[in-house]
């Protein structure tokens, strides 16, 4: 089939090798003029540094002394390995997001997956040529379905334009009485802004933990606040260079009010660390509806039920990316191709039924809904069953429980430390 691939980042170069391995004819489509997406580093910010109104958008959201927080074994895609060959930079267990990049560069020369890049293409709109929701007879023999990419004809599109370059920013109450310096995560790139100053850090995920300790640094003070850290002990009795507090629920000047009622005076400057929006400007409903960052209408958080030519790679958080997308994408290839039967429409829109009755009886909110964790193996290996791949390797199994433990019990400094088996 010949395929649209709508972003050159990793999900993307992946789904491309998967699709040409399988013999489809592949066009990938990059509004930049480089691989890479997010590990394309830039140290060009918006100039809202909230990112919700910015007069241009700066794709990536790494900061300057980023590492990624897997070992380098875990992310390397299958087949090709994330190894010394790249440069020293790999030498770490947990390397620089310059050494991602080189890797990425790499497998997409070796992969051959790189002529058929086009750069400096922004797509404006897909649609689906027939128009509407694809018939029930239609759902298991993929036919009657074709798309329209800027105008052009395609059987199938993969959509792969990742989800970590639109900051979503919560509204606090007395946000416009403040008159400190307030930023997004996605537009910061080195501590020496913050240095002597009394920090606020909300969101208590990866992204929270790194900057508020790269911030500590050359701060005066920082406050690091999130859901984590509802239980902890008041402000006054904590001892640490870097405080740890519930979540800031409002302002009232140059202070910031807490969940628990205490009071952060003086601020001279907060850090949204809140995560991103999912965005797909190119989708119109119902091709793609998301709700409060839930994409409604997926099969196994892949293809939309009603149409299974398109698919999302890389939906998923809170996972191993890399081998994460290269698997999705061989199911999507392989669905393609018709190496195994699809359920029905009736039959796929039941399991998603029965998933999200799942999700909200266990009180999980939309946000939410993609969030992966402990669970990526099964769905991983319920993706290669269906679609005649090998399982999962318990190789990978152990490196990821390991890595797990190894985080826990060292979250300050786990990337400097030796991997140990217990």
């Amino acid at each position: 089939m010949k395929v649209a691939i709508i972003g050159a980042g990793a999900a993307g170069l992946a789904t491309a090798h998967e699709l040409l391995q399988a013999g489809h004819e592949v066009s990938v489509f990059e509004q930049s003029n480089r691989i890479g997406g997010i590990w394309a580093y830039s140290d060009e910010v918006e100039d809202d540094f909230l990112g919700r109104n910015p007069r241009q958008r700066i794709h990536s959201s790494l900061y300057e002394a980023m590492r990624v927080n897997l070992p380098r074994e875990l992310m390397a895609l299958e087949g090709f390995a994330f190894d010394d060959s790249l440069g020293a930079e790999v030498a770490l267990r947990y390397p620089r997001h310059d050494a991602v990049l080189a890797y990425l560069e790499r497998f997409a020369d070796a992969s051959g997956v790189g002529p058929h890049i086009h750069f400096g293409h922004r797509v404006a709109e897909v649609t689906c040529a027939n128009g509407g929701l694809a018939p029930e007879n239609a759902a298991v023999r993929l036919s009657h379905e074709e798309w329209l990419v800027d105008g052009v004809r395609f059987d199938a599109v993969a959509v792969c334009n990742g989800h970590y370059s639109e900051p979503y920013v919560p509204d606090l109450p007395g946000f416009e009485t403040f008159p400190g310096l307030a930023l997004h995560s996605h537009n910061y790139r080195k501590p020496d802004v913050f240095a002597g100053k009394r920090v606020v850090v909300l969101g208590s995920s990866v992204s929270g933990a790194d900057l508020s300790r790269e911030i500590a640094k050359v701060a005066a003070d920082v406050f690091f606040c999130g859901r984590l850290f509802l239980d902890m002990p008041p402000l006054s009795s904590q001892t640490t260079p870097t405080k740890r507090a519930p979540p800031a629920e409002r302002f009232d000047g140059a202070a910031v009010v807490l969940a628990d009622g205490e009071r952060v005076e003086g601020v001279d400057a907060f850090l949204f660390c809140t995560g991103y929006r999912y965005r797909f400007p190119f989708l119109k409903p119902p091709l793609a509806t998301v709700d409060d960052n839930w994409v409604r209408g997926l099969y196994r958080q892949l293809i939309l039920c009603a149409h299974p030519r398109l698919a999302f790679i890389g939906l998923p958080f809170r996972i191993v990316p890399f081998p994460l997308f290269q698997r999705q994408a061989r199911w999507f290839a392989r669905l393609l191709n018709g190496a195994f039967a699809l359920r029905t429409l009736a039959e796929r829109r039941a399991e998603r039924a029965k998933e999200i009755r799942a999700l909200r009886a266990a009180s999980k909110p939309r946000r939410h809904y993609h969030f992966l964790g402990d669970r990526q193996v099964d769905y991983l290996n319920d993706l290669a069953q269906q679609c005649g791949d090998a399982p999962v390797a318990e190789e990978f199994v152990r490196l990821w429980q390991t890595h797990n433990r190894h985080a826990r019990r060292f979250p300050d400094d786990y990337r400097d430390r030796p991997l140990l088996a217990k």
